[in-house]
């Protein structure tokens, strides 16, 4: 978890987890578990696993470099992730890009 922090705020500091503060200006990342990901097992007991986790872009520009980033250091630093969903949140205007992946 710890790399995937650091990735992240090498490319913001603009980084929150799990909300932006209400004044945040975008754009930003926002970082959160969300539970249990793929379990080790040994002699019937949990040996390791690994937390899912969601990293959420949030910007105002529909070609914002962030998204691009994020999706590169993901890349480069071999960190399997998939893009999850991208919307247009009406309330606030921005696009939110939301990419999952598994951290041990």
């Amino acid at each position: 978890m710890e790399e995937l922090i650091s990735l992240l705020k090498a490319l913001t500091d603009k980084l929150y987890h799990h909300t932006a503060p209400p004044n945040a200006v975008p754009p930003y990342i926002v970082y959160g578990e969300q539970g249990q990901g793929e379990i080790l097992s040994a002699d019937d007991q949990q040996d390791g696993y690994s937390l899912t986790v969601t990293v959420d872009i949030f910007s105002k520009k529909g070609k914002e470099p962030l998204f691009k980033q994020v999706y590169d250091a993901l890349n480069d630093n071999y960190i399997s992730f998939y893009l999850k969903s991208v919307q247009y949140e009406e309330d606030t205007g921005l696009i939110h890009y939301e990419y999952e992946t598994d951290v041990i």
